[in-house]
């Protein structure tokens, strides 16, 4: 298997799952036998990135309530 083909199967299945969570990543890590490097940018990828999301979602949502008043 070459270098990143287990980073590729382990985000194809997470895709998959019903749920991204630090569980689920964990599990694919597991399951795939990731590098805690790979499971590392896993958990930015899916976790960090949806907190930053939600925090820009959530500044937007407050700032078009104050130019709303």
């Amino acid at each position: 298997m070459s270098e990143h083909e287990s980073l590729r199967k382990a985000l194809s299945w997470l895709l998959e799952q019903p749920r991204l969570d630090q569980e689920a990543i964990a599990e694919a890590s597991r399951h795939f036998d990731l590098s805690p490097v790979d499971e590392e940018f896993l958990h930015r990828y899916f976790i960090e990135e949806q907190r930053r999301r939600a925090d820009i979602q959530s500044k937007n949502t407050r700032n078009d309530d104050l130019d709303s008043s």
